[in-house]
């Protein structure tokens, strides 16, 4: 059986123009450049207050008595310069790159654009919109990662390159397989390393298991059998991207063994999986994940099952008239 990779090719970029959102925008054209796509550059205005303070007079009283024409387009002008200023060295890389300046929320803007223009995955840097004080504690990527309908790859400014090393971790669930299918391509073109993980702990234990022990046998033994049994299974779908893939089948707490596993191989780049509700709007982030973007020191693309509605409604207007 052979899987179909999941590659990205309409890309959104959010930016706050710092250096490390810098870095999310030279990999995204990396990324697009191996799949024949597109780059959006995005920066979301969230205080008015702030940007209003610097606008015209005119502006301001168009605001107050006029129907708001004037003030949207002034509002959006310096945003959109300094778009175009990291555009343009880019201009040459053979990738479609565009900008666009959004209003609002940042997290709720981001998914507003993904569900009217179809993107497949949000890049950012770590501190690409909201200036985090450390890596991943802010709340504005875990409100993308369980309301953005796109996959959400969040950028270490260290890896504005292609990655090297790709731990993609999975539990066999649609979702994970989706995360490992996506890590899967980005290792084939960026020819890098790429580990599976599959980590065994009390929830893998069948309630009957003790009854159907073999002579001779533990109950460690037979769990890590039908494990072994399952990871083979998997990795007969992946097709012929299996010839690359190191898997690991490891005993412990899911996190910790992803991020050891991580840290051992000096990886780049974690591609997981979220936690789906069938018929449910929104997202469980699913404790594993949650752990993984608290600890783990390196760049994570988390990927959202088939299943997944975001709870966000869509936009009824256009955004960047």
């Amino acid at each position: 059986m052979s899987a179909d990779l999941i590659e990205f090719r309409n890309i959104l970029v959010a930016t706050d123009f710092s250096e490390d959102s810098a870095a999310a925008l030279h990999l995204a054209v990396w990324v697009a450049k191996q799949s024949s796509g597109r780059v959006v550059l995005s920066h979301v205005l969230d205080n008015l207050r702030r940007a209003t303070m610097g606008m015209s007079n005119r502006a301001k009283q168009d605001l107050l008595a006029g129907d708001g024409h004037i003030y949207e387009k002034e509002i959006r002008y310096v945003s959109d310069q300094k778009l175009q200023v990291l555009i343009q060295p880019l201009k040459g890389s053979g990738v479609e790159i565009s900008g666009e300046t959004l209003l609002g929320e940042a997290f709720v803007e981001i998914s507003h654009a993904v569900q009217q223009e179809g993107f497949d995955v949000v890049m950012t840097g770590t501190r690409g919109i909201t200036g985090w004080k450390q890596f991943f504690v802010g709340s504005t990527a875990k409100n993308l990662i369980r309301n953005c309908p796109a996959a959400v790859w969040v950028v270490k400014k260290e890896h504005a390159t292609a990655p090297k090393v790709i731990i993609a971790p999975t539990d066999f669930s649609d979702s994970s397989r989706k995360a490992v299918l996506s890590g899967l391509w980005l290792a084939e073109k960026a020819d890098a390393e790429f580990h599976l993980v599959h980590v065994i702990d009390s929830k893998d234990v069948p309630n009957d298991l003790l009854e159907h022990i073999p002579p001779g046998s533990s109950v460690r033994q037979e769990i890590n059998n039908e494990a072994e049994q399952r990871l083979d299974e998997f990795l007969k779908t992946l097709g012929s991207g299996v010839s690359r893939i190191v898997s690991h089948l490891t005993w412990g707490h899911p996190w910790q063994e992803i991020s050891r596993i991580a840290m051992k191989h000096e990886a780049d780049l974690i591609s997981i999986g979220t936690v789906g509700r069938s018929g449910v709007k929104g997202i469980v982030l699913g404790n594993t994940a949650e752990r993984v973007l608290d600890t783990c020191d390196c760049s994570i693309l988390t990927v959202k099952p088939d299943d997944y509605v975001s709870p966000i409604a869509k936009a009824t207007w256009p955004l960047h008239p």
